[in-house]
């Protein structure tokens, strides 16, 4: 399985997208492939807090986090429902994962929850990629585009997320590290200052989600 890393730019103002930037340093630095363009759309809930003891021994119960993620780049047919125990444990690699068809059944879900379910989860924020640029350069392949929160026009920018793919053969011998140690010196050949990084999510799992699972994750915590 090919092992990818996260990477989030947050922009410095409202009208500075840190995206011009890394293009030019991605063509400069290369001779880029053109792929298809990419989205990813983010629906975020949280649980609703459980009403306080009288007794200030007892700790208030950890939200929850609720995320129905679509990635259609890498699950054209699927979209994801994660549940995270905590904002403190979301780098749990056991996040439970369920795939849901993408369409009717993902949206009948989602109604499920505002509708019959506000009182336990609290829409949070919708995050979406629209046409996010992708390349491949050599063994790896680049997905970058502007992450913004909201719909229509009330979006905000909130920043960049890069998706770094490793696509090479890894060798006898050779462990996912080593393929992660190849990902950070193209990242860090780059020079780009200021990105929060996501990767090396360890997991048991056999279910084919762990690139769901960092995804939710670099969603979660980007900042």
């Amino acid at each position: 399985m090919p092992t990818a890393a996260l990477y989030f730019l947050p922009t410095t103002s409202a009208d500075a997208s840190p995206l011009p930037d890394l293009i030019n340093r991605l063509t400069t630095h290369y001779d880029p492939f053109v792929l298809p363009r990419w989205s990813l759309r983010q629906r975020l809930f949280r649980s609703t807090p459980a009403p306080r003891t009288s007794d200030d021994n007892v700790p208030a119960t950890p939200a929850r986090h609720l995320q129905i993620l679509s990635l259609p780049d890498d699950h054209p047919n699927e979209c994801f429902i994660i549940v995270t125990p905590s904002s403190g444990a979301t780098t749990d690699p056991a996040a439970n994962v369920i795939s849901l068809p993408a369409g009717q059944s993902t949206d009948e879900f989602t109604q499920l929850l505002v509708s019959r379910l506000g009182p336990l989860w609290q829409q949070r924020q919708l995050l979406a990629v629209v046409d996010g640029l992708a390349y491949e350069i050599g063994d790896f392949k680049i997905k970058a585009g502007e992450l913004k929160q909201g719909v229509g026009g009330a979006q905000l920018v909130r920043g960049v997320v890069v998706e770094v793919t490793y696509l090479g053969e890894i060798g006898p011998g050779h462990d996912g590290d080593q393929t992660e140690e190849l990902i950070m010196a193209f990242w860090d050949e780059l020079d780009v200052k200021g990105a929060k990084e996501f990767r090396g999510l360890k997991t048991k799992e056999e279910d084919g989600f762990d690139n769901v699972r960092l995804w939710s994750m670099a969603l979660l915590l980007k900042g």
